[in-house]
């Protein structure tokens, strides 16, 4: 179970990465039973255990997904001031990375709501060419189900 602590901490690690290389990693199962990564930039975490992604682009995985719910998302903090000052003091000061292990919902019409937040997040890049090609028709989404939070570790660095 899921507590309020884990999941603040889970909100900010999810969105510093996303600020930091601009997606997290969503693995999901192949028909094959092969593993299936797939980089996704739009996740937005919201109440306790629940979040959202706008699917878009990524055919595979919407199809996995359809087929076999679960799955893991990698978020990593992948900022230069977090990774340096870790290097420099042996430790980091917060979790660089987590795993968030849940399912996916089915696919569904998004909100007006969910849209903007999404636009608020994605801030000036939005006005770029390549960010209103990529952005601008956010028609679907997928609700996502955290059943568990795993922190990243990483020897000695992590406590």
């Amino acid at each position: 179970m899921i507590n309020e602590r884990e999941w603040t901490q889970a909100r900010l690690v999810t969105r510093r990465a996303v600020r930091s290389c601009l997606h997290c990693s969503i693995a999901s199962v192949n028909a094959d039973g092969s593993a299936h990564v797939t980089p996704i930039g739009s996740l937005l975490l919201g109440s306790l255990g629940r979040g959202i992604y706008f699917d878009v682009f990524n055919a595979r995985l919407s199809a996995n997904v359809d087929r076999c719910p679960e799955v893991t998302i990698l978020a990593v903090d992948s900022g230069p001031m977090l990774w340096s000052r870790a290097l420099m003091r042996g430790r980091f000061s917060r979790p660089p990375g987590i795993r968030l292990v849940g399912a996916v919902g089915p696919q569904r019409s998004s909100s007006p709501d969910e849209i903007a937040r999404f636009h608020r997040t994605v801030g000036p890049l939005l006005r770029t060419k390549g960010g209103a090609a990529v952005w601008a028709s956010l028609t679907r989404v997928r609700d996502v189900r955290v059943d568990r939070i795993e922190t990243i570790r990483m020897g000695s660095l992590t406590p």
